[in-house]
């Protein structure tokens, strides 16, 4: 698609950190139908009274990747970008509507082109992990990257 760029090896041990609170948008709906987008609950018996609106996987996932890029703000040679090549994430604790979380990034390994990243995102209150997540991003020419998906 591009041709390969090399990530500056001093990215390593680059860290970030920011907050946010959930909001009723970054939630998916445990034990109830969902509206947005329209789903019925896993659970045929599930009542009303039952359903629970906690921070979705996708968008624990997105803060963590978009901290990570963050990171790198001022850092990757002029010209290139990241793309998102890879993610792994374990959810492992729920987040109400109204909990203030905390997610923090740390540049793991850089190889060639290939940044790596770990984040995890905690309850501010309390500490506890809500979820951890390792991102690979791609660095590349913009122009180039940019040209090739739009040919």
């Amino acid at each position: 698609m591009s041709r390969d760029v090399e990530a500056p090896p001093d990215l390593v041990g680059t860290t970030a950190s920011t907050t946010f609170r959930v909001e009723p948008a970054h939630t998916t709906t445990a034990f109830g139908e969902q509206e947005t987008p329209p789903g019925r609950p896993a659970a045929a018996d599930a009542t009303a009274d039952e359903r629970l609106q906690v921070l979705g996987t996708a968008h624990l996932l997105s803060r963590v990747e978009f901290v990570g890029r963050e990171s790198l703000n001022g850092r990757i040679p002029p010209g290139t970008g990241v793309v998102g090549q890879d993610a792994t994430v374990s959810h492992t604790g729920a987040a109400t509507v109204g909990t203030a979380c905390r997610v923090s990034t740390d540049v793991t390994a850089v190889d060639g082109p290939t940044i790596s990243i770990d984040g995890e995102v905690t309850a501010r209150a309390d500490g506890r992990t809500i979820g951890t997540a390792a991102v690979v991003l791609r660095l590349v020419d913009r122009k180039q990257f940019r040209t090739a998906v739009l040919d």
